[in-house]
């Protein structure tokens, strides 16, 4: 059962201990614009304009993706320092639900994520692309979902792994992967036929179609298969992470 009082909780300490880590904030603010400035004035003059954008246009969702991608699941490791430290034990030891607290680590993960996407849309005014008002309003709901979704994979490895290191390990060989595989950086359709269906089965692609499209009303598929197929993985995500976390949580003797 899911608890709201439980779930605002952990959602306001996530949001907190985010926002007062400078070092951790100026990191996810610089990222967006190393990769687009750098890689796309260091790559853009080999390329030629794909479907009639300049290259940093093009690449521009993907690194408000990778903005995305990169805060939301590195937010789960806060579930290895509470167990480490402590803390988790006296959450689940707590009278609330296994399940609100995941939802609220998750929530507390979309809301950063969605924070930091606005703030990488910012950098839109360095580049050609021109966004309407109801543009910014279905990015943000877009960029809470994925964050939502890939908080819930963060949740999942953090439940599956016992030290930071491993955390680390494992995030950095899904991530780099699914991120440049998704299209963000090249298109899709370049890719040979295999390498292609691998990259359809790849959710961070839906990710980066959904947010091209939005932007430059470029899309790979089409705006309903990218969000139902987002949507479609955001719920199972969520069951499985409430499941994993359960099973994790069961050796340190909390309630369900």
């Amino acid at each position: 059962m899911i608890q709201g009082f439980a779930v605002r909780a952990v959602w306001q300490r996530e949001f907190k201990r985010y926002f007062r880590d400078i070092p951790r904030v100026a990191a996810s603010v610089a990222r967006p614009m190393v990769w687009l400035f750098i890689l796309g004035i260091g790559i853009s003059p080999n390329f030629a304009p794909v479907s009639g954008l300049g290259y940093i246009e093009y690449i521009f969702p993907g690194m408000v993706v990778m903005t995305i991608l990169f805060t939301s699941t590195v937010s789960a490791i806060s579930i290895i320092w509470d167990r480490d430290f402590g803390l988790l034990k006296e959450m689940l030891t707590a009278p609330i639900s296994r399940s609100s607290i995941v939802v609220g680590k998750m929530l507390g993960g979309a809301t950063i994520c969605t924070i930091q996407g606005l703030i990488a849309i910012l950098l839109v005014f360095f580049t050609n692309i021109q966004l309407l008002w109801y543009n910014i309003a279905w990015i943000l709901i877009a960029s809470f979902i994925v964050g939502f979704m890939l908080a819930g994979i963060g949740v999942i490895i953090a439940s599956l792994v016992e030290t930071y290191e491993g955390f680390s390990s494992v995030m950095n060989f899904l991530i780099m992967p699914l991120f440049l595989a998704s299209g963000a950086v090249f298109p899709l359709a370049n890719l040979p036929r295999w390498a292609y269906l691998l990259a359809r089965a790849n959710p961070i692609a839906y990710a980066v179609d959904l947010f091209r499209g939005l932007m430059l009303h470029h899309y790979e598929y089409t705006f309903f298969i990218d969000m139902m197929v987002i949507s479609v993985l955001t719920l199972i995500v969520t069951a499985y992470a409430v499941y994993r976390f359960r099973r994790m949580a069961h050796k340190w003797g909390g309630r369900g």
